[in-house]
């Protein structure tokens, strides 16, 4: 269901930067999304199926991708690391687009999955804003 309420927040809120929504953010610049999606599958080339949760296109190229997990408990370093490597998988396979990633955790994070996010320049947040 967060899943859900994200997406239909970018739908409604069409022109925003990405840091309305997620802290740590690198590129602030506003998005114009054009497209939405959820529950997006692909594959990693040895066949490997990955999904992202939250795929939201904006005009100017650009692409956000967001990893939702929706448990009490904090997310960790091993979810994180999972995240950047479905990033990483949908980058070599989209390389003309500028991928935004960010990680939506209802249950907060640990240290030392925020100090990853920060690594990898991942935006994060804990709760969804303004929707």
């Amino acid at each position: 269901m967060a899943e859900h309420l994200l997406a239909t927040t970018f739908r409604s809120h069409k022109r925003f930067a990405l840091s309305k929504f997620f802290q740590a953010v690198n590129d602030t610049t506003r998005l114009n999304i054009m497209e939405v999606k959820e529950r997006v599958i692909y594959q990693r080339s040895d066949g490997k199926g990955m999904e992202i949760d939250v795929i939201a296109q904006s005009s100017c190229g650009r692409v956000v991708l967001v990893e939702v997990k929706k448990t009490q408990a904090k997310t960790g370093l091993p979810l994180i690391e999972d995240f950047q490597e479905k990033f990483e998988v949908y980058k070599q396979q989209f390389p003309e687009q500028k991928i935004l990633p960010a990680f939506l955790s209802l249950g907060g994070f640990t240290k030392d999955a925020l100090q990853k996010c920060q690594t990898y320049g991942i935006g994060w947040a804990e709760k969804i804003l303004h929707y």
